[in-house]
């Protein structure tokens, strides 16, 4: 049984944390190590820069979605959290994002695919060390059980489906970005992830039309 830490936050905004966070490890940790060696072969280059594009996208996602909908609602309800100091971290790392996007074409086989995997590396270093205070303040501030104080369930029920829709210009595409996040959970908070997503999606569409799409990033996912 997963154990939750931090007040009650949402169950999705703690998986979708730990998606980001698996990625940006496994995102610089695979930098490092083809920086210094070099791909087993070139089917790893265009793997590991879809990867990247896909946390990416995640991430601007995720982060669109606070801003946008789940920020004011939280502003409105229960004043007094500290949301403009979060939404000046996502500046931050949306401006990281911005740099390390124009390396990612450098990532397949063209000249200086070397120094654009550390410079890659340094970016997704840089958004590290942002990560981890930052999810802890958002786990700890958005409490379900304070929600349900001033907001009813049906309320509460479609602010959560709202963020789940959210799909931001810039966002990748889900044939991408479901399997990039399932495949980034273990197991078992995977199928707390899969239940909020139609069985179409799961069952039909990510390991059917949409496998030729994510399958060069296996090699970086879970089984």
């Amino acid at each position: 049984m997963t154990e939750w830490k931090g007040a009650d936050p949402p169950i999705s905004l703690v998986l979708i944390h730990r998606v980001i966070t698996r990625g940006l490890e496994v995102g610089m940790r695979h930098a490092a190590s083809f920086a210094r060696d070099g791909y087993a072969g070139p089917a790893a280059g265009a793997g590991f820069a879809l990867y990247l594009r896909a946390l990416a996208g995640v991430l601007h996602q995720h982060h669109s979605g606070e801003d946008e909908i789940a920020f004011p609602f939280l502003r409105e309800r229960l004043p007094g959290l500290p949301l403009d100091a979060l939404i000046a971290e996502h500046v931050q790392m949306a401006s990281v994002l911005e740099e390390m996007t124009p390396l990612l074409d450098m990532l397949k086989g063209q000249a200086g695919e070397g120094a654009a995997l550390e410079a890659a590396g340094e970016a997704l270093a840089r958004l590290a060390k942002i990560w981890p205070g930052h999810i802890g303040v958002e786990e700890t501030i958005i409490s379900m059980k304070r929600l349900g104080t001033v907001a009813g369930a049906e309320e509460l029920a479609a602010w959560l489906a709202s963020m789940a829709r959210h799909r931001p210009e810039g966002a990748a595409p889900d044939a991408v970005t479901v399997p990039f996040v399932l495949y980034n959970l273990s197991p078992e908070d995977r199928a707390i992830m899969a239940k909020n997503m139609p069985p179409l999606i799961t069952q039909e569409l990510v390991p059917g039309p949409w496998l030729a799409q994510w399958a060069p990033m296996k090699p970086f996912l879970l089984d």
